[in-house]
């Protein structure tokens, strides 16, 4: 992991880790013969990096890409992620397509490593981008979009909506434009684990399928402009 603090989905105080992806794997795995072991990096490059050496044996909430593929088993989906676009209250809402408003210019802040659909691709390719701001903490990116130093931010709609009603980010509010909405897997090491891994642990999640979606159900992102 690299998110300390990504509610409602991962929080990690005192050494304690909870929230919504841990309650998934302590319901998949609680009565397996699988250990769990939380290790946590500073981005989600890292991650993959150490995942693709073996250091790291499963990555939690992960989009299957044909690059990743190369070095990740990836499980039957156990939630649908959706990647959202938060804007300062301020700011008019446009509206329209992600494409277009990467097109007008603006900037946006993300979490490298991150998949955030195909318009975003090419400008992550280019790390270097100015219009791309890389943060790997959902409160560092939030604080800039309350400082308007970026236009967006790009996060997932649930997390995102968190830090709204949380009330720690006022100035912040939906922009009612989706990034990327996708099903989502546990990417497995090639290196540390086989593919008697990956049936395994795809019948754990056929066999919590109702519990996983009763966990991971999504509350609507309220739009104030509306």
């Amino acid at each position: 992991m690299n998110e300390t603090l990504w509610p409602p989905y991962i929080s990690r105080k005192e050494g304690n880790v909870s929230g919504l992806e841990i309650n998934a794997l302590n319901t998949l795995f609680n009565d397996s013969s699988y250990c769990l072991e939380y290790v946590f990096y500073p981005t989600s490059a890292r991650m993959l990096t150490e995942l693709k050496v073996g250091k790291v044996d499963v990555l939690m909430a992960a989009t299957k890409t044909a690059s990743r593929a190369k070095f990740a088993y990836f499980t039957t989906p156990y939630r649908q992620e959706v990647m959202a676009l938060f804007q300062h209250k301020e700011k008019p809402k446009i509206g329209g397509e992600v494409e277009s408003l990467i097109l007008a210019g603006n900037t946006f802040a993300l979490n490298a490593g991150s998949y955030y659909g195909i318009a975003f691709e090419k400008l992550i390719q280019d790390f270097y981008n100015d219009q791309l701001v890389h943060l790997p903490n959902a409160a560092r990116r939030f604080k800039m979009l309350g400082k308007q130093r970026v236009d967006y931010v790009v996060e997932d709609k649930l997390a995102g909506e968190h830090f709204i009603q949380a009330k720690e980010y006022t100035d912040v509010i939906y922009s009612g434009i989706e990034a990327n909405r996708t099903p989502v897997s546990y990417m497995l090491s090639k290196v540390s684990l086989t593919t008697v891994d990956l049936e395994n642990i795809n019948r754990l999640i056929e066999l919590h399928q109702s519990e996983l979606n009763n966990l991971f159900s999504f509350h609507h992102v309220s739009d104030p402009h509306l």
